[in-house]
């Protein structure tokens, strides 16, 4: 069985969540009413190739490394995933209850458009049909694809049986590899 712990908070800003609680390296989508950016945390400030990203605009955020995720929205909630069990913090204070599920399935999601340069641990794509973003990425090869790692979490409804999902943690973006034939 594996157990996701959750902490919650409240009336946080973004900027000081960023500062306090998201750890340099982590990947940031950020959602602005004009733009979408991905970005990454370095020095408590979301960074993209082009330099640092305002979040003033940012209405909605999550940030996430391998081992945990942060949520946040606009009203200053916020939450904390993680499989390490860990003490409340002055900013995530609120304990949740923990997850106990039954079985994980890691899932992927296809990234639209295909790598076109690989430069400074960031993955430029390209495609025709959309704009071309930039994603923190170790390794990618020149025409890869790319996928969005993402962990979910299988429990058990204890008054019906019914097994679901109840909730997913995404862990990182990757080059995809096709399984089977094309």
């Amino acid at each position: 069985m594996t157990v996701l712990y959750s902490l919650a908070a409240r009336g946080v800003s973004l900027p000081q969540l960023v500062e306090s609680e998201v750890p340099d390296g982590a990947c940031a989508l950020l959602t602005a009413p004009s733009a979408y950016h991905v970005a990454t945390v370095r020095n408590g400030e979301c960074v993209t190739p082009i330099g640092p990203v305002d979040l003033t605009p940012v209405y909605e955020a999550r940030f996430f490394t391998p081992d945990r995720e942060v949520r946040w929205v606009e009203s200053g909630s916020a939450v904390l995933l993680t499989e390490e069990e860990r003490a409340p913090t002055p900013i995530f204070d609120r304990p949740l209850p923990a997850l106990e599920a039954v079985q994980t399935i890691d899932g992927t999601y296809l990234i639209w458009g295909s790598v076109g340069v690989h430069t400074a641990g960031w993955a430029s794509l390209r495609s025709n049909r959309t704009a071309d973003p930039a994603l923190p990425m170790a390794h990618a090869a020149k025409g890869d694809r790319v996928e969005l790692r993402a962990k979910e979490y299988v429990v058990v409804d204890p008054e019906h049986g019914s097994a679901y999902v109840a909730e997913e943690r995404l862990v990182g973006f990757a080059p995809h590899r096709a399984n089977g034939a094309a």
